[in-house]
Protein backbone atom coordinates (compact mmCIF):
# COMPACT_ATOMS: atom_id res chain seq x y z
CA UNK A 1 0.00 0.00 0.00
CA UNK A 2 2.77 2.31 -0.02
CA UNK A 3 3.33 2.29 -3.63
CA UNK A 4 1.19 3.82 -6.22
CA UNK A 5 -1.64 4.13 -3.53
CA UNK A 6 0.36 6.10 -1.25
CA UNK A 7 1.40 8.42 -4.28
CA UNK A 8 -2.10 8.61 -5.56
CA UNK A 9 -3.03 10.06 -2.31
CA UNK A 10 -0.45 12.07 -2.16
CA UNK A 11 -1.66 13.20 -5.46
CA UNK A 12 -4.81 13.73 -4.29
CA UNK A 13 -4.63 15.65 -1.17
CA UNK A 14 -1.99 17.94 -2.67
CA UNK A 15 -4.76 18.95 -5.58
CA UNK A 16 -7.43 19.08 -2.65
CA UNK A 17 -4.65 21.60 -0.29
CA UNK A 18 -4.08 23.62 -3.76
CA UNK A 19 -7.97 23.79 -4.42
CA UNK A 20 -8.38 24.53 -0.54
CA UNK A 21 -6.00 27.42 -1.03
CA UNK A 22 -7.87 28.39 -4.53
CA UNK A 23 -11.02 28.46 -2.72
CA UNK A 24 -9.70 30.09 0.65
CA UNK A 25 -8.28 32.88 -2.13
CA UNK A 26 -11.58 33.26 -4.28
CA UNK A 27 -13.30 33.50 -0.98
CA UNK A 28 -11.63 36.22 0.19
CA UNK A 29 -11.53 37.92 -3.23
CA UNK A 30 -15.63 37.77 -3.29
CA UNK A 31 -15.73 39.35 0.55
CA UNK A 32 -13.47 42.02 -1.13
CA UNK A 33 -15.81 42.50 -4.08
CA UNK A 34 -18.82 42.73 -2.05
CA UNK A 35 -17.39 45.42 -0.02
CA UNK A 36 -16.47 47.57 -2.43
CA UNK A 37 -20.14 47.65 -4.23
CA UNK A 38 -20.99 48.29 -0.39
CA UNK A 39 -19.10 51.18 -1.00
CA UNK A 40 -20.14 51.76 -4.85
CA UNK A 41 -23.63 51.98 -3.58
CA UNK A 42 -22.95 54.30 -0.64
CA UNK A 43 -21.21 56.64 -2.51
CA UNK A 44 -23.90 56.81 -4.89
CA UNK A 45 -26.36 57.29 -2.64
CA UNK A 46 -24.46 60.20 -1.06
CA UNK A 47 -23.96 61.27 -4.46
CA UNK A 48 -28.03 61.13 -5.34
CA UNK A 49 -28.50 62.55 -2.07
CA UNK A 50 -25.82 65.77 -2.85
CA UNK A 51 -28.04 65.91 -6.53
CA UNK A 52 -31.17 66.46 -4.39
CA UNK A 53 -29.56 69.17 -2.35
CA UNK A 54 -27.75 71.04 -5.13
CA UNK A 55 -31.33 71.27 -6.99
CA UNK A 56 -33.46 72.23 -3.95
CA UNK A 57 -30.23 75.05 -3.50
CA UNK A 58 -30.83 75.99 -7.08
CA UNK A 59 -34.44 76.19 -7.33
CA UNK A 60 -33.93 78.22 -4.01
CA UNK A 61 -31.89 80.83 -5.19
CA UNK A 62 -33.98 81.25 -8.61
CA UNK A 63 -36.51 81.69 -6.55
CA UNK A 64 -34.71 84.53 -4.44
CA UNK A 65 -33.51 86.10 -7.87
CA UNK A 66 -36.96 86.14 -9.27
CA UNK A 67 -38.62 87.93 -5.97
CA UNK A 68 -35.61 90.31 -6.00
CA UNK A 69 -36.46 91.02 -9.70
CA UNK A 70 -39.88 91.42 -8.77
CA UNK A 71 -38.94 93.36 -5.73
CA UNK A 72 -36.91 95.61 -8.00
CA UNK A 73 -39.73 96.20 -10.53
CA UNK A 74 -42.27 96.72 -7.51
CA UNK A 75 -39.69 99.28 -6.09
CA UNK A 76 -39.36 101.16 -9.41
CA UNK A 77 -42.80 101.45 -9.43
CA UNK A 78 -43.66 102.56 -5.99
CA UNK A 79 -40.88 105.16 -7.25
CA UNK A 80 -42.22 106.69 -10.06
CA UNK A 81 -45.63 106.77 -8.68
CA UNK A 82 -44.18 109.11 -5.68
CA UNK A 83 -42.00 111.18 -7.92
CA UNK A 84 -45.39 111.68 -10.18
CA UNK A 85 -46.98 112.70 -6.67
CA UNK A 86 -44.67 114.76 -5.61
CA UNK A 87 -44.41 116.41 -8.85
CA UNK A 88 -48.44 116.85 -8.51
CA UNK A 89 -48.06 118.28 -4.82
CA UNK A 90 -45.27 120.74 -5.91
CA UNK A 91 -47.37 121.70 -8.78
CA UNK A 92 -50.17 122.54 -6.14
CA UNK A 93 -48.04 124.32 -3.55
CA UNK A 94 -46.82 126.54 -6.45
CA UNK A 95 -48.17 130.26 -6.04
CA UNK A 96 -49.49 132.07 -8.94
CA UNK A 97 -50.05 135.54 -8.15
CA UNK A 98 -53.02 137.32 -10.00
CA UNK A 99 -52.87 140.34 -11.54
CA UNK A 100 -54.43 142.58 -9.12
CA UNK A 101 -52.00 140.67 -6.47
CA UNK A 102 -49.08 141.72 -8.45
CA UNK A 103 -50.07 145.47 -9.27
CA UNK A 104 -50.99 145.69 -5.21
CA UNK A 105 -47.09 143.91 -4.34
CA UNK A 106 -45.76 146.31 -7.11
CA UNK A 107 -47.40 149.55 -5.17
CA UNK A 108 -46.30 148.17 -1.99
CA UNK A 109 -42.87 148.10 -3.10
CA UNK A 110 -42.91 151.88 -4.46
CA UNK A 111 -44.39 153.16 -1.33
CA UNK A 112 -41.43 151.44 1.04
CA UNK A 113 -38.45 152.77 -1.66
CA UNK A 114 -40.45 155.97 -1.38
CA UNK A 115 -40.94 156.24 2.32
CA UNK A 116 -37.36 154.98 2.58
CA UNK A 117 -36.00 157.95 1.07
CA UNK A 118 -38.37 160.35 2.97
CA UNK A 119 -36.51 158.91 5.95
CA UNK A 120 -33.15 159.60 5.09
CA UNK A 121 -33.59 162.80 3.44
CA UNK A 122 -35.55 164.00 6.97
CA UNK A 123 -32.46 162.41 8.60
CA UNK A 124 -29.78 164.07 7.02
CA UNK A 125 -31.22 167.32 6.60
CA UNK A 126 -32.08 168.41 10.03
Amino acid sequence: MTGPENTENTAAYNRGLGAGRIEQRLQGHDEHLRQINGSIDSMTRALHALAEELRANVALFSATVTSDRRDDAERERIAAVRVEEAGIVTSQRTVRWTAWQRWFAVIGAIILVVNFGLGLYVAFNR
